[in-house]
């Protein structure tokens, strides 16, 4: 795609590459546009994803997968190779063995992403890192592949798979159900296949050519085609990106089950991220800097046709303020913040992780009724507490605490407001409103706070984790994405609640030398809780419930003082 960065003349997956947190600075998440995949399912009958080597499908595009799986489009799959150039001879593994390690893999990571959903698998096995030398036989293969994947879908029609595909049954041969006489013809319902493959300029031989093979293939076909980066991500540099290819990328948002399970699918993949059958002095291939990008809570694609459909500009990825407003017709205090133990200790906790005693300027977003931005004024120069809801705002100017700036405005547009007057800040506290952000607003709120930061400043973020509904993500992925673009000064967790401390100015994290952050980092204290955990339905009004869950349902209560202090211990 044009204005994509020229690659590096050479460039290694075992040297550090670009850290998430240049990539959350560079990028102009706010402003890209976003999948809608309802129009997507509507628009297209079926998908063909071409993957250069197993992994490549879950990394780049897996919640993405997922994603199409749940609006039921049935998605075909070109495996060109079988990655059997993974592992070093220093491993005395053979080609065949790490061939079938990878192909159970990848079999085991389409079954999560995909499940009924898995249509046809056509396996090239063409020989990993010399796909260009096989460019014709490529192109015959994925020909083969759109015009099949177009004749099934027009003669099953609107139905998908009814049955799950494992793996002994997921390598169908495309080729033996394609006469030998059959030449590619424009048309035929392939313009209702979405073809997505590899990026042409991702600066890795096989992913280059298989991109450009399928662009050249769909466009032969009438097909349309749509491409993913991977490597890209690790040697690119986002200040050397032209507007034009951040104006040509759609984002996928994916749901907290479609990001759940493209986590379980790399965890598939135990060749590609552990020490599977690696001399101590070789590293697994995908460390933790390199799954940082994959980890991330939103998926990239490029698009410089316009072949995916874009949600309305009005859709802006957060719970919408009006469902906070409505949790307090009953109550000045619905959740609780004064009387619930579980509220307390989590402020007695940031409290106390806060690492300096004098807190210089504070910025308490999604401040609600002010408790919490009354403790922090206590300790600042100054604070500036903001919140979305005018009802929650009425409610904190109350307390007429000296020295608060207090705002009814959204994120992330107030971060640009701020840094538009001057703003700087030595403290932000983003405490439980990460999660009723969906992953691109996260990740524009996470960016703006980055930009108002003072040299040393700190970022303090806490996240209830129990299970969310109804809501954009849940704690646990929110806190996972902090840790990935910014380097943990602290971090507590126990049953209920997870705080990170962190201090961007002390470098990017997480590096090559540490684990990955979505595997089980627990922190300093690891405390089981005996509080009750409420669900947060309807109205969003607090109630006692043994599963622990938060999010909007259909439920309505009384009164939400009644419901808290029946909990309250």
């Amino acid at each position: 795609m044009r204005g994509m960065p020229a690659a590096p003349a050479s460039w290694s997956s075992r040297e550090p590459g670009t850290s998430e947190r240049t990539w959350l600075r560079g990028t102009p998440w706010a402003s890209l546009g976003h999948l809608d995949v309802e129009a997507l399912a509507a628009r297209y009958s079926r998908v063909v994803v071409v993957a250069a080597h197993p992994d490549d499908e879950t990394l780049a595009v897996g919640a993405f997968l997922a994603m199409l799986a749940d609006a039921g489009l049935a998605v075909d799959v070109a495996l060109v190779t079988d990655g059997e150039g993974s592992h070093s001879a220093a491993t005395g593994l053979t080609f065949e063995v790490v061939r079938e390690v990878r192909r159970r893999e990848f079999d085991d990571a389409l079954g999560v992403l995909l499940g009924g959903a898995l249509g046809r698998v056509e396996r090239l096995a063409l020989p990993d890192g010399r796909v260009a030398d096989h460019r014709a036989e490529l192109a015959a293969a994925l020909e083969r592949v759109v015009r099949v994947t177009a004749a099934e879908a027009s003669t099953v029609s609107d139905q998908s798979p009814s049955r799950a595909v494992g793996c002994d049954d997921a390598a169908t041969d495309v080729t033996s159900t394609v006469a030998p006489s059959m030449t590619p013809v424009r048309g035929s319902g392939t313009e209702r296949v979405l073809v997505v493959a590899p990026a042409e300029a991702d600066a890795h031989i096989d992913h280059d050519t298989c991109g450009a093979v399928a662009r050249d293939v769909a466009a032969q076909l009438g097909a349309a085609c749509v491409s993913y980066p991977l490597w890209w991500w690790h040697w690119g540099d986002p200040s050397s990106v032209a507007e034009t290819v951040w104006e040509r990328s759609v984002l996928t948002v994916p749901d907290v089950a479609s990001l759940q399970r493209k986590r379980a699918a790399i965890a598939a993949y135990s060749s590609q991220i552990g020490t599977f059958a690696r001399p101590a002095a070789e590293p697994a291939m995908l460390d933790a800097g390199v799954l940082a990008h994959f980890e991330r809570l939103v998926e990239t694609l490029f698009d410089p046709d316009g072949a995916l459909p874009r949600v309305a500009s009005s859709d802006d990825g957060r719970t919408p303020a009006a469902s906070f407003d409505a949790m307090f017709e009953g109550s000045d205090d619905p959740w609780g913040v004064e009387t619930r133990w579980y509220e307390r200790r989590r402020r007695a906790l940031i409290e106390a992780m806060l690492p300096e005693e004098h807190l210089g300027r504070v910025l308490d977003l999604g401040c609600s009724t002010g408790v919490l931005t009354q403790v922090l004024a206590e300790r600042a120069d100054g604070v500036v507490a903001v919140d979305g809801s005018a009802q929650a705002l009425a409610r904190a100017r109350r307390r007429d605490v000296d020295g608060v700036d207090w705002r009814h405005a959204e994120l992330p547009s107030v971060l640009d407001e701020l840094a538009d007057e001057g703003q700087r800040f030595d403290t932000v506290v983003l405490s439980e409103i990460g999660y009723f952000l969906d992953g691109a607003t996260l990740l524009a709120t996470l960016a703006g706070i980055d930009a108002l930061l003072r040299d040393d400043g700190v970022v303090v973020v806490a996240n209830w984790l129990h299970p969310t509904r109804d809501i954009p993500l849940d704690g646990r992925l929110v806190d996972e994405q902090v840790r990935l673009v910014w380097p943990t000064l602290a971090r507590y967790e126990d049953d209920d609640v997870a705080i990170v401390v962190a201090r961007p100015s002390n470098g990017d994290a997480p590096t090559a030398a540490t684990a990955p952050v979505s595997r089980d980092t627990r922190a300093v204290l690891r405390i089981p809780s005996t509080s009750a955990n409420p669900v947060y339905t309807g109205d969003f009004r607090p109630h006692s419930s043994t599963d622990g869950e938060r999010g909007i349902g259909a439920v309505s209560g009384e009164s939400a003082r009644d419901d808290v202090e029946g909990e309250a211990s």
